[in-house]
């Protein structure tokens, strides 16, 4: 009896299956930066930290952290902005701030912190 009602069940379970209305899709996987900065980067600059640097909700290095980007990893540049004079921790002096697209994470970083990726 336990069997028949095993069996039953998993019948059912499989054929619910095949007639959902949403099909079952593989969830993307994270890449190691590369080519999904790439694509993001059809309209930007694809850039890199020079130093792990925070993400900040505003042009300046006391705004609001978002998120972290971290040295040696990729990210696009959508824009460069004039905004106060900062004194980096990535070095020098500057008044410039990129705006970048990190992992889906948008906000400004210095950009003496960053560099320019030629492919």
């Amino acid at each position: 009896m336990r069997k028949k009602i095993m069996g039953a069940l998993g019948v059912v379970a499989l054929a619910g299956l095949a007639f959902s209305a949403t099909p079952a899709i593989a969830a993307p996987t994270a890449s190691s930066g590369d080519v999904s900065v790439r694509a993001a980067c059809s309209v930007g600059q694809k850039m890199k930290a020079r130093e792990s640097v925070k993400i900040r909700k505003t042009k300046s290095i006391s705004g609001t952290a978002l998120g972290l980007f971290p040295k040696g990893k990729t990210a696009c540049s959508l824009k460069n902005e004039k905004a106060k004079w900062y004194d980096s921790k990535c070095g020098q002096g500057s008044d410039q701030f990129d705006y970048i697209n990190y992992r889906g994470t948008k906000g400004w970083v210095p950009t003496t912190c960053i560099e320019m990726v030629l492919d």
